[in-house]
């Protein structure tokens, strides 16, 4: 199978730069989810290395072909759409059979293959039917084993699982990634939903308004975000963030100071914050990176439970800073009861602490 290689890529439609210098790799069998809210450009570069598009500026490879001028036909991709888009007079089997018929292949050739696709998305019974008369899961299998059929090279999926319940997301999310894995097809998924993302690929582009703000392995992007809009927009509940803060420096170590506030910095922070601005710095902490005390000890930060989110296995723990309006989501340990207006004291892993520069929205560590 070919990796993908899009270099310096630009797309304009007129004035607007949907797409601006975007540049990353996706290798040999490997998956990757293009992530980001709308109109961030994913679809964008995703209906490119179709060959639907074609670049502004900039290069996409397949392997060592360019191939900004090739036609969709002579790409060798397989594509899953939002929609499904399956004719509703064709029984499943014309569905999937479709794009074989298209190239005039053997019929023998043609019952072996669908069948054979239809076994492992286990649609093989309903080969028969119309899509009126099978559930939206099972369309979008038949949507799949119509893109897989061809046996492509690349396999594009455009948000395939937006229109399915919870439930159903999760089940063809695990099914999606299992099939993936299993054929070892270069597969680049787009999608807004982040939780597709970190379940199901092997590395995230991270998109926003036309630009690749990060890219790495799930952990990367979750544990190392580079900025405050990849903080926030991976993670739920997304990490607090905390205004106004000062580095200070006292007995080899940093603290994050604020009024009566004062919070220990990772020890890395004392290299990285060496040519950083130090006042006037967002904080920011994940809501299961902080621990809740009902006594005042250092390190903490008070306020007052304002709101419990219970969920289940999870409770989360809404707590007011005082004298202002912030505030800040934790998760709480099972077992504590909590009362809306108690006084309690929040202690942030002292390593998962994040500061960012609010001019720029960079991370500082």
């Amino acid at each position: 199978m070919p990796e993908i290689r899009v270099v310096n890529f630009c797309k304009y439609f007129g004035k607007v730069k949907a797409v601006d210098n975007v540049s990353f790799d996706v290798k040999d069998g490997e998956f990757v989810a293009l992530l980001g809210p709308s109109g961030c450009g994913k679809t964008t570069t995703l209906l490119t290395l179709a060959g639907i598009y074609k670049p502004t500026a900039g290069e996409i490879y397949f392997g060592d072909e360019l191939v900004n001028d090739v036609p969709p036909k002579y790409r060798s991709v397989g594509m899953v759409f939002q929609n499904y888009a399956l004719y509703p007079h064709m029984n499943i089997f014309e569905n999937i059979a479709f794009p074989l018929r298209a190239k005039k292949l053997p019929r023998d050739e043609i019952e072996k293959r669908v069948k054979e696709v239809a076994r492992k998305l286990m649609i093989d019974q309903l080969l028969d039917r119309r899509p009126s008369q099978i559930s939206g899961g099972q369309q979008q299998r038949v949507a799949l084993a119509r893109a897989l059929v061809k046996e492509p090279a690349i396999l594009l999926f455009d948000e395939p699982l937006s229109n399915l319940d919870a439930k159903l997301r999760m089940l063809m999310r695990a099914e999606i990634k299992h099939l993936q894995s299993e054929l070892g097809i270069t597969s680049v998924y787009v999608t807004h939903d982040q939780a597709e993302a970190m379940t199901m690929a092997s590395r995230i582009a991270v998109f926003s308004m036309g630009k690749l703000v990060q890219y790495g392995t799930p952990d990367d992007v979750y544990d190392r975000p580079k900025n405050m809009f990849v903080a926030a927009f991976i993670g739920n509940p997304p990490m607090n963030f905390l205004e106004g803060f000062t580095v200070v420096g006292d007995n080899q170590k940093l603290h994050a100071r604020r009024g009566n506030i004062r919070v220990e910095l990772p020890k890395e922070a004392r290299n990285r914050l060496e040519n950083a601005p130090r006042e006037n710095l967002v904080l920011g902490i994940r809501p299961e990176h902080i621990k809740i005390h009902f006594k005042e000890k250092e390190n903490t930060i008070p306020g007052l439970v304002y709101v419990l989110e219970p969920l289940g296995r999870d409770l989360i723990v809404n707590v007011k800073l005082e004298d202002t309006d912030e505030i800040v989501k934790i998760f709480a340990e099972p077992g504590v009861d909590f009362e809306e207006g108690q006084k309690v004291y929040m202690e942030p892993w002292v390593d998962k602490i994040h500061l960012f520069d609010p001019q720029t929205e960079e991370t500082l560590l």
